[in-house]
């Protein structure tokens, strides 16, 4: 079974120190995938400290040379590896990034910010985590275009995706297994011209057993598991248990995981 790590938002505003506490001896054993994005826009967001929440101007990762050269550094030993997480991570008109429909803007999006992000870094880049973990339609067709995979699968609505027979493929298979078994495959999906694999939030809503469970379930078919959270939220309360941070949570899952045999994996090495 293969496991993987995807932590979103790093940004500008991201600092070395706030990488180090949560992952200085994780990444000894399993490497973080980091979902970076490249133009962060000022905006009111907990990922952002407050003294910018109105400031509505662009904030590029590469202007934060201290943590480019801790993130180059980590890449060089095989700590981390860098996806891309939109543009700028802006909300327009209630409407996630890259929820909207036009393909050249979405395209142009992941082709600036893909080609930004590989020369700062010095390295490749082939998987795209949308904002908020959604994404239209025509910004599937742009991420396909881009030569890039996805770190989530989204809906199989025929409205919400590109169809070709690759599609119905999986989606067969994907139908079949879920009718023989009573869960989801816990495989990457494969469409020929790009991958897919699912993703599992750990958020101050989110219980340690929810985790156990689907990582069970991936464990008995050999499968995939991929667990996503954020560095800056590893201080909250989790809902149901306040008396637990979500960093707790997180080491608590982690101690399960390593009991078992299980080969750690970046997500940018799962989907090649």
């Amino acid at each position: 079974m293969k496991f993987a790590i995807r932590d979103d938002d790093v940004s500008f505003f991201t600092k070395p120190e706030d990488l180090e506490k949560v992952y200085d001896k994780i990444w000894e054993k399993c490497p973080i995938s980091f979902a970076v994005i490249p133009f962060i826009k000022g905006m009111v967001s907990p990922m952002i400290p407050e003294k910018f929440w109105n400031d509505k101007k662009y904030f590029p990762i590469g202007d934060n040379s201290d943590l480019v050269s801790y993130l180059k550094e980590k890449i060089k030993e095989k700590k981390i590896s860098i996806m891309l997480h939109g543009y700028s991570h802006e909300d327009r008109d209630s409407e996630y990034e890259f929820e909207n429909n036009n393909f050249e803007d979405l395209y142009e999006k992941i082709k600036k910010g893909k080609e930004y992000l590989e020369n700062l870094f010095e390295t490749e880049i082939n998987v795209f985590v949308p904002p908020h973990n959604t994404i239209s339609k025509e910004g599937i067709k742009a991420v396909i275009r881009a030569k890039l995979n996805l770190a989530v699968i989204p809906s199989f609505y025929f409205n919400k995706r590109p169809w070709n027979l690759n599609t119905l493929k999986v989606f067969l298979e994907r139908r079949m297994f879920k009718i023989r078994h009573k869960v989801e495959p816990p495989f990457v999906l494969d469409f020929v011209d790009h991958k897919e694999v699912k993703c599992f939030p750990l958020t101050p809503l989110v219980s340690f057993e929810f985790l156990k469970e689907n990582f069970d379930i991936a464990y008995r078919f050999d499968g995939v598991f991929c667990l996503v959270t954020h560095y800056w939220e590893f201080d909250a309360k989790m809902k149901k248990e306040p008396s637990k941070t979500q960093k707790e949570v997180f080491e608590q899952f982690y101690d399960y995981v390593v009991q078992k045999k299980i080969t750690f994996i970046s997500i940018n090495e799962l989907l090649k």
